[in-house]
Order: structure tokens, then C-alpha cells, then sequence
């Protein structure tokens, strides 16, 4: 019986250590408190936003459209 006690009071200290040391959530950009929205983007079918940045050279100069997409951490 003390032991199932125990076990029960061990757990409930983990549970409230973990809660209080676990982070906040992230702030969504452009919301009311989070960062602010920087760069142009667009917002996805599922909801999530896509952030780009262009970098050309004037209509009259360009012969085509080239799109380079990198990821982090590919191989």
C-alpha cells in the first residue's frame, strides 16, 4: 500500500515538474503578440503559410523564369 502510494506521488511530481519547465508555444507571425510578418508569403490548402523572397532582374532583361528551391538539412 505505501508503495502504490509512493509510486502515485513520484509520478504527480514528475507530471508538475514537466509542466512547469516545458516551454511556452510558439507565437504565430502576425498574430496579436508574435512576430511580425517580414516577407512576402502564401498561404497554403492545408492552412500553413510559404514565405519567399525574389530576387530578378528587370521584365525587359529576362529571357526566362528560373524558380530555385533549397530545403535545410537534404541531402
Amino acid at each position: 500500500m505505501f508503495t502504490q502510494i509512493a509510486v502515485i506521488v513520484v509520478v504527480g511530481l514528475l507530471g508538475w515538474a514537466y509542466q512547469a519547465i516545458r516551454p511556452p508555444p510558439p507565437k504565430i507571425c502576425g498574430s496579436l503578440g508574435g512576430p511580425p510578418v517580414t516577407s512576402p508569403r502564401v498561404k497554403l490548402r492545408d492552412g500553413r503559410h510559404l514565405a519567399y523572397k525574389e530576387r530578378k532582374v528587370p521584365n525587359e532583361k529576362a529571357k526566362y523564369k528560373i524558380i530555385g528551391i533549397h530545403g535545410f538539412d537534404s541531402s
